[in-house]
């Protein structure tokens, strides 16, 4: 596979945004049908060995930027997956962890956007939220979150998918954080530890 890192990283983001994303909201609006399985199929095995090419590239290349980029790509892979409740074989998942928070958790701010919307846990790569009302899936979602060591540190990230709640209720959200700079990064890692505590 040719090209930089970067370009490999570019081609991998295409895929999974551009043609997987658009595919699994056919599959989430009209059903899934063989012909709908069978693009899934490929996609996801193109998707896979790209992937495997990339990580490899990604090693070699010794990047904390372009590791941090590829584990997001995959936790993105998966969110979008998982939200559509699709049965897929999937290779070995490299998601971040998550840390579940407890339920009085509420994000910082009091936007419109988010106010009475709950942080049900929170990785590296993204958070669940429930959520009174529903949130567009492929809109941005913004939020801050308070750190005892790092103060308020601002997120940002995209909606991959939203579901009802079972029993009602609101709904349960899936957002995946968009690229951040490393002073937040490290700020959001340690607020991350801090729930270990």
């Amino acid at each position: 596979m040719g090209g930089s890192v970067k370009e490999q990283l570019d081609l991998l983001e295409q895929k999974i945004k551009f043609t997987l994303r658009p595919l699994i909201n056919s599959i989430n609006t009209s059903g899934m049908n063989r012909e709908r399985r069978v693009q899934l199929d490929n996609l996801l095995l193109e998707i896979s060995t790209l992937h495997q090419n990339v990580e490899s590239h990604v090693k070699q290349d010794r990047s904390t930027e372009s590791q941090i980029r590829l584990t997001g790509l995959v936790d993105y892979l998966y969110s979008l997956i998982r939200g559509a409740g699709i049965q897929v074989n999937l290779p070995e998942r490299r998601e971040h962890p998550r840390n579940e928070l407890p339920p009085e958790q509420l994000i910082s701010d009091e936007t419109s956007q988010s106010k009475n919307i709950k942080i049900l846990n929170i990785s590296l790569g993204g958070m669940r939220l429930h959520s009174p009302t529903n949130l567009k899936v492929g809109s941005v979602f913004r939020t801050k979150l308070n750190s005892s060591r790092h103060g308020v540190i601002p997120l940002k990230g995209e909606v991959v998918w939203s579901r009802p709640k079972q029993n009602g209720g609101g709904y349960i959200i899936g957002v995946h954080f968009s690229q951040m700079d490393e002073a937040v990064l490290e700020a959001l890692e340690s607020f991350v530890n801090e729930r270990d505590e």
